[in-house]
């Protein structure tokens, strides 16, 4: 098992905190519910040193991965088959700088296939801690124009793919013990939808359902379940719609289009970049979101 350790956090094994908590029960200094909450907030200050993150071959998944692995964790870089070559790149980025990472794919909305993630993810490792359930994917049709086949495979990947990655890690967790951390990608448009991509919408508004449904039952085991909620992030997916957006108004500066729907009709006038998503999840990964839970935050330069 891996010693390396959160910055903030004290890390132990799942079998040296078990240790601690059995020592705090034979102190005879200690009543018996100082033990026990003693063990309690141990298991909230322990370093959470594996995480998974799906979609992260790319765009704000694998600016999460780096992130996380500057952070201390050892991550798993996960994505579709297809993308392998693209996994292995991020994957040798972060062996290049001496971080722990392996790369391994498998389409989350597939349950057999996100059950082979988490088990090879703990055998790799010794554990799981975090899952961040990143993949997502961008489905622009309008609504009278929405095929069943599409909606369903919005569905699938977004909605799905995070209620598998949510119940098969969470099973992980706490069978190991010491609680966790589940983090969702929602979507600004979990909160305000868009006219022009109704399969989208309805998927990152379950998102946040879940997120909420999901914290009130697994709280009782240390598991804070969250997500966020990005606006325009300049990636790959953000250049697709706005592509459509160009041609849906004639323009052919695509560009140009990005920047009047996203970062020019922002508070701050800044364009948003997976680094920027990276740092809030960071933030919901570590010690610091102890006490949070049930959230989906927004992250959209002061649009929403």
């Amino acid at each position: 098992m891996n010693s390396a350790s959160v910055p903030g956090f004290n890390y132990s094994h799942p079998n040296e905190r078990k240790a601690e908590q059995l020592a705090c029960r034979l102190d005879m200094d200690l009543s018996v519910d100082s033990c026990e909450q003693s063990a309690q907030d141990f298991t909230q200050i322990t370093a959470m040193p594996v995480a998974i993150v799906t979609g992260s071959s790319g765009g704000i998944g694998r600016g999460i991965a780096l992130r996380l692995a500057e952070d201390g964790f050892d991550v798993v870089v996960n994505d579709i088959a297809s993308k392998k070559t693209d996994i292995d790149a991020v994957v040798a980025a972060l062996t290049a700088k001496g971080k722990r990472a392996v790369g391994i794919s498998a389409d989350v909305s597939d349950q057999a296939q996100v059950v082979e993630l988490v088990s090879k993810t703990v055998a790799e490792f010794g554990a799981l801690n975090v899952m961040v359930a990143n993949a997502g994917i961008l489905e622009t049709t309008p609504l009278l124009e929405l095929s069943v086949e599409q909606w369903d495979r919005s569905m699938a990947i977004n909605l799905r793919g995070v209620f598998l990655c949510f119940t098969i890690a969470a099973k992980q967790i706490i069978k190991q013990g010491g609680g966790g951390k589940l983090i969702a990608a929602c979507s600004i448009s979990g909160y305000r939808p868009s006219g022009k991509a109704p399969a989208y919408c309805s998927s990152k508004w379950g998102v946040r359902g879940l997120t909420q449904t999901a914290a009130l039952e697994l709280g009782p085991h240390g598991i804070t379940v969250n997500s966020y909620c990005p606006g325009s992030v300049k990636t790959g997916m953000s250049l697709v719609f706005a592509e459509r957006l160009a041609k849906e108004r004639g323009e052919a500066n695509v560009e140009e289009v990005y920047k009047s729907s996203s970062h020019r009709t922002n508070a701050l006038g800044k364009e948003l970049y997976p680094e920027n998503i990276a740092g809030l999840v960071s933030f919901l990964a570590g010690k610091d979101s102890s006490h949070m839970t049930g959230q989906s935050i927004i992250c959209d330069g002061g649009k929403f």
